[in-house]
């Protein structure tokens, strides 16, 4: 036998063991609790999917999930943590929209989408246009004819230049064509705080931050930027609905491994979280909570975070936004 062969040979058994290994490891897993790094603190959207989620789990994998919240930077501290945790299966990590925007808007990460093996899309949140209840529009074409006639310009509030708020409104103001003065905040409740008082005219903002100042009648929606109406908010319109081109500026809510995880673990936690994302009960609390249950697995997941990634990129680029962590 000669020398190359034996190398072939050699680089395939290794293959078929590592394969072999992998199926084993999934086979077993898992034999300890998960820990599960969350993005952003107790109480908010992120931890009450996440704990929501991991209960079911927590049922059909015969372990507990650990919950980590580590917050701050916008979630780049909880996604630097995953990126480097070790790849055996039992560090998952809660990603979320604003993964997407700091791989443009910081070019210094220690960390890129080539440092995740995701494991799929739970839900996704939707966008929404909101402005003062005294505003005297009702639709999205309304309002940008309000905002072509008014002088001085509109003004707008976001979380902080470069997220997602200032984004959609910069992708609402090209499309539709109104100059507008952008009011950033160090945060979406200091925004809507000041959209109730009458010193800022508009903000985008997720659907749970805004649902019981719509219901009570402080502030008033005027589009959704999502694929379809929500069941919480039937009576608001889509954008599509109203004559403007896009559809998807919905915030999302997944799950991923760090890089290097055995494909066939990431594969039995995607197809956990598959059977958990069906369930009635599930799909009612992320209902309820201003959500859209959408489960993408691994393959479909990776390729939703890469789309996201250059669907903003150019935008944030456009906008000359800096990183506000």
């Amino acid at each position: 036998m000669s020398a190359a062969i034996r190398i072939v040979l050699s680089v395939l058994l290794a293959l078929v063991a590592a394969h072999v290994s992998g199926q084993n490891a999934a086979a077993n897993y898992p034999t300890k609790p998960i820990r599960w790094i969350i993005d952003f603190p107790p109480a908010g959207v992120s931890d009450i999917l996440t704990r929501t989620v991991g209960q079911k789990l927590s049922e059909y994998l015969g372990q507990a999930f650990v919950y980590d919240n580590r917050p701050g930077a916008n979630g780049i501290i909880a996604n630097a943590l995953v990126a480097k945790a070790p790849p055996d299966g039992y560090t998952l990590g809660f990603i979320s929209q604003p993964l997407s925007l700091q791989l443009t808007l910081i070019s210094n990460l220690s960390f890129g989408l080539k440092d995740f093996a995701p494991v799929a899309l739970i839900a996704e949140y939707p966008s929404l246009l909101v402005v003062q209840a005294k505003t005297p529009v009702e639709t999205a074409k309304e309002f940008t004819a309000w905002a072509k006639n008014k002088s001085p310009s509109i003004t707008y509030a976001s979380s902080g230049a470069g997220g997602a708020q200032h984004l959609a409104m910069e992708l609402f103001r090209k499309v539709a064509g109104f100059d507008a003065v952008h009011v950033p905040y160090t945060g979406s409740a200091a925004g809507m705080f000041d959209l109730m008082g009458g010193r800022v005219d508009a903000i985008f903002v997720n659907v749970p931050g805004s649902l019981p100042h719509i219901r009570a009648g402080r502030v008033k929606a005027i589009a959704l930027a999502g694929r379809a109406r929500m069941r919480v908010l039937p009576d608001v319109p889509t954008f599509a609905e109203s004559g403007y081109p896009f559809d998807t500026l919905a915030g999302f809510a997944g799950a991923a491994f760090p890089a290097g995880v055995p494909k066939a673990i990431v594969n039995r936690m995607s197809a956990e979280i598959a059977r958990v994302v069906k369930l009635p009960d599930i799909q009612e609390r992320i209902f309820n909570a201003g959500g859209e249950p959408r489960y993408l697995g691994s393959e479909e997941f990776t390729k939703y975070l890469r789309d996201d990634v250059q669907r903003w990129a150019p935008l944030i680029r456009q906008s000359g936004a800096t990183p506000q962590t």
